[in-house]
Formats: C-alpha cells, structure tokens, sequence
C-alpha cells in the first residue's frame, strides 16, 4: 500500500453530494471522509487556490506528485 502526503494546506468544499460521483469531471479531485459513527463527508478540492506546478499530494512509496500543470492534474515524479 503506497503512502500519500500533502504538502500544501488543502481547501475542501462540502458541496458534493454522493449522487455526483457518477460524473465526476476531468481534473476533480475528491476526499472522502467517514466519522466514528460512520456519517461520510464528500469534499471537492477548491482548485482556485492552487498555483500552477504546486505539489498537493505525494505518493512517498513511488515517488511521484500530484501537481496542476498547464490546468491538467498530472502525476509527475517529485
């Protein structure tokens, strides 16, 4: 199992109802999150607030990061 990492301070937004993830679109990235109860969350990353050629995410295992290049998500190796 690969370990991720972020780097930068992430802004969600709680505006993605399950329904949704049928059609995901390109360059979404989405968190879920499940309480102790088991209530689950859906997140959207807020993209506006990423810079271009900003790491969001590390895979450590295989090095490579998640990054916005030309507006694409790209993995690219870190």
């Amino acid at each position: 199992m690969a370990t991720f990492k972020t780097t930068t301070t992430l802004e969600l937004e709680e505006d993605t109802p399950f329904e949704n993830l049928t059609q995901i679109g390109s360059n979404t990235v989405l968190m879920i999150v499940s309480d102790g109860v088991g209530n689950k969350l859906f997140l959207k990353l807020n993209t506006d607030a990423i810079k271009e050629n900003q790491t969001i995410i590390c895979n450590t295992e295989a090095d490579l990061c998640l990054k916005l290049i030309n507006g694409v998500w790209m993995w690219v190796p870190c």
